[in-house]
């Protein structure tokens, strides 16, 4: 069977970005580990970023430049997988969807920065941040929606270009949790449950382990097949 390598640099972008990634998100105060408040609690997440307000800016400046490595690896992926099949399909709308997902991730960041900056001794200027606040929340859980989309493509598509095996099983494992992560992020949004989000966001640490298995693997000379007839 032939195959398509990805570029090593792509390769290591796989690896990298996302863990980049994960690892300032959860260091991101409010949230997972640093001063942890309620998700929806307006209050309390202006208070920790502002509390906090360095790492806030660390984690907001290098939040980003994970995701962009992550796409980076993505793109070299769906570079690969070219023709007219289901598989190069759903790889194409899986970038599409990760781009629009990470590029309102991004833009949360900057809203982050924003926050951090906030008076917490000053009554007003709480006030005045939690509309800040309220845009950064819809945004993040709206590109968690299509974040999830494209993953959940874009594992559909890797599971379809594998023989059956290790490498096809974690794709549609992937897969399953991607579907989990969309329900969750959309019940959380409708819904305005926290236990849902909380749900949804666990499913980044699968979609990372997945991640750096393939950047490893592309590293160390494997190559996608190039016969997609599924």
């Amino acid at each position: 069977m032939a195959t398509k390598t990805i570029n090593k640099l792509e390769a290591l972008g796989l690896i990298v970005g996302p863990v980049l990634a994960l690892l300032f998100f959860l260091l991101e105060p409010g949230g997972i580990l640093i001063d942890p408040v309620e998700i929806g609690d307006a209050v309390g997440t202006i208070t920790a970023l502002a509390s906090n307000r360095e790492l806030a800016h660390i984690s907001a400046l290098l939040v980003p430049p994970g995701l962009v490595m992550m796409l980076f690896g993505l793109a070299g992926v769906n570079r690969v997988i070219q023709g007219e099949t289901m598989a190069a399909a759903l790889s194409r709308l899986s970038i599409l969807c990760v781009v629009m997902g990470a590029t309102g991730w991004i833009l949360t960041a900057g809203l982050t920065h924003v926050l951090a900056q906030t008076s917490i001794d000053i009554e007003q200027s709480i006030q005045q941040a939690i509309p800040i606040y309220r845009v950064d929340s819809a945004i993040t859980l709206l590109s968690g929606v299509v974040v999830s989309t494209g993953v959940l493509a874009f594992s559909l598509g890797m599971s379809g270009i594998h023989p059956p095996g290790f490498s096809r099983n974690a794709a549609l494992v992937i897969a399953a949790v991607s579907l989990l992560a969309l329900v969750a992020f959309i019940i959380g949004q409708t819904g305005a449950s926290p236990a849902m989000i909380s749900v949804a966001r666990a499913c980044y640490f699968p979609w990372v382990a997945w991640f750096v298995m393939l950047g490893v693997k592309f590293l160390k000379g494997s190559a996608l097949p190039s016969t997609m007839g599924r």
